[in-house]
């Protein structure tokens, strides 16, 4: 395979280097992923970056709002440049203080499952910003308020389950997404909430966009069609030539091989910070299947409001669980679209910290230096029994201890392939952390 890019300057001095390495994608729609060292997804990132890119999203659709740039601007820059501890904690204090005026209250939307935590993170520092990310959860006794379609993905199905009354309004819309390849997951999303519900403004926040100009095209055909206002807007934009063959299969095995000495297991509960929100999946499999899910994670809508009280459940439970670390470098894991607040959460638990999340992306690892993905392992999600994840980038000999986050109650016994790969990897204290207990919920 090769990939030749085209790179147009970027507006805040970030550099592909400091955003992406690549990797080889087991997808025939698509054959290759730039795997982002600013998400918190497959490469382990210190807790507080991607919440900084976030930040630079967002203050790059104030100043488009307003024309001001911001204070910390520069700040944050610098500090997604290192992986100093100080430095960046730093810069993430300084964005915390800083509420960004932009007019009109957006109603912010991220995509599942990369940009849950990415569009999180966006409404946070938005004055008088909603916040709402779709999801691949389908709910009983719950219809979602938009379908739309993620053509390329590997699970191709968004829901969102926002309150009609918040996109009743006229409040505009601010799309957020890890990258923009050809927008039309964009246009698909666009079109539904159109067609229900109508208004003026459109942006599209990401951190890379590579359209091509056919592409920006049917965008301002779509424009023109609705008599609607679309703004793109990200941190750095070019443009891509693709030659070779797709890998339709793996060639390669992620199989977990059973291991005889087993971490040592603990399992920790935040269900007193967090708000149980009484939903069933519609295809429950098992406990989890029935557990309840979480209010701030933002799937069912978040407020303005709501900021204040996430940040303080995010610091009251990263001091409870920093005081469970059992040695100095520790991996806090998010599983699936639950990124955010187990990342808030890492972010309080000390220096030596690092934080990433499982996929339901299969991607190809090689052993190589500069390659984004090293190593990878598959499992059956302890969640869904009818789901395969995959996570990736796990060095043997690394992490004194593991964090796992789950927002629902799983059993023991699901977690078996995690806990052999976990020795497998040389972890010798292995955390099982969730954020709902099992209650009772309707149907």
């Amino acid at each position: 395979m090769e990939v030749e890019l085209d790179l147009k300057e970027g507006a805040l001095q970030l550099e592909k280097e400091h955003l992406f390495d690549m990797a080889a994608r087991v997808n025939k729609k698509r054959a290759f992923l730039f795997v982002s060292k600013v998400l918190g997804k497959h490469i382990p990132v210190h807790p507080v970056k991607p919440l900084l890119v976030s930040g630079l999203l967002a203050m790059a659709y104030a100043n488009e709002q307003t024309g001001k740039t911001s204070l910390h601007q520069d700040h944050l820059v610098e500090a997604l440049k290192t992986d100093d501890h100080g430095v960046l904690s730093k810069a993430y204090e300084a964005l915390k203080k800083e509420k960004l005026s932009v007019g009109k209250q957006p109603i912010v939307i991220g995509f599942a499952e990369t940009a849950t935590a990415l569009g999180h993170g966006v409404y946070d520092v938005l004055e008088g910003a909603s916040y709402i990310h779709t999801t691949r959860e389908q709910l009983l006794d719950l219809d979602p308020s938009l379908v739309f379609e993620e053509e390329h993905s590997h699970a191709t199905d968004q829901l969102c389950y926002a309150d009609e009354a918040l996109l009743r309004t006229e409040r505009p819309i601010v799309l957020v997404d890890d990258e923009v390849t050809t927008g039309r997951t964009n246009i698909n999303i666009i079109r539904d909430l159109h067609a229900k519900h109508p208004r003026h403004s459109y942006t599209i926040l990401s951190i890379l966009d590579w359209r091509t100009e056919e592409h920006e095209k049917a965008m301002c055909e779509l424009e023109k069609e609705l008599g609607i206002h679309i703004t793109s807007l990200s941190l750095l934009k070019g443009q891509m030539v693709f030659r070779g063959k797709t890998l339709d299969e793996p060639a390669y095995s992620y199989e977990i091989a059973e291991q005889k000495d087993l971490p040592n297991l603990s399992f920790h509960s935040l269900q007193s910070f967090f708000q149980q929100v009484p939903y069933a999946r519609s295809h429950a499999t098992n406990l989890a299947g029935h557990s309840p899910y979480i209010h701030e994670t933002g799937r069912f809508g978040l407020n303005a409001a709501d900021t204040a009280a996430i940040d303080q459940a995010a610091e009251e439970a990263g001091l409870k669980l920093k005081k469970e670390r059992k040695g100095k470098q520790t991996l806090c894991l998010g599983t699936g679209e639950l990124m955010y607040i187990p990342m808030r959460v890492a972010a309080h638990m000390g220096e030596g910290v690092l934080f990433h999340s499982t996929t339901r992306s299969p991607i190809h690892p090689i052993e190589k230096d500069g390659y984004a993905v090293q190593n990878g392992f598959t499992f059956v999600s302890p969640e869904d029994a009818r789901i395969q994840h995959y996570v990736y980038n796990i060095p043997r000999g690394q992490y004194d201890d593991v964090f796992l986050f789950f927002e629902k109650k799983v059993s023991q016994e699901a977690l078996l392939p995690l806990v052999h790969l976990f020795a497998e990897r040389h972890v010798k204290h292995v955390h099982i952390v969730t954020l709902s207990d099992e209650v009772k919920v309707n149907g």
